[in-house]
């Protein structure tokens, strides 16, 4: 199975963070032997972000780095038709999830992430 993982599950997965939760971390550690973690590219600008702030220790090099060197993670472009896709859907989502959102749809893959949002909206298959 294919996932899609939101900022947050990505950044505590690669800081072995306690708040991933079980269902998360096995997701992750299921697609080392099937399937890939797709990551946004607004996944990545929110980490950039994020870290230039200060407010995770993992660099946005570092991220890359991962990513780069991982058999079972691949980036996702922020594309016209994964903006297609974040335009057609309703829910009242803010502008990153949207996105996050939409690529999942685009790659029919479940979300990781805790976002409740996501979650209660039932546009994607979400793992927490």
């Amino acid at each position: 199975m294919d996932y899609i993982t939101d900022t947050h599950s990505l950044v505590w997965y690669f800081t072995d963070d306690n708040r991933l939760s079980s269902n998360a971390l096995q997701a992750f550690q299921a697609s080392e032997s099937e399937g890939i973690v797709i990551v946004p590219a607004v996944v990545l600008a929110e980490v950039m972000f994020i870290a230039k702030k200060g407010k995770i220790t993992l660099s946005f090099e570092d991220t890359l780095k991962r990513i780069e060197e991982s058999k079972n993670f691949e980036t996702a472009p922020l594309n016209a038709e994964i903006l297609k896709t974040a335009n057609a859907i309703e829910a009242d989502l803010e502008m990153h999830d949207r996105l996050i959102a939409a690529t999942a749809l685009h790659y029919n893959a479940a979300l990781i992430t805790k976002d409740r949002a996501i979650a209660l909206s039932g546009i994607v298959a979400t793992v927490w």
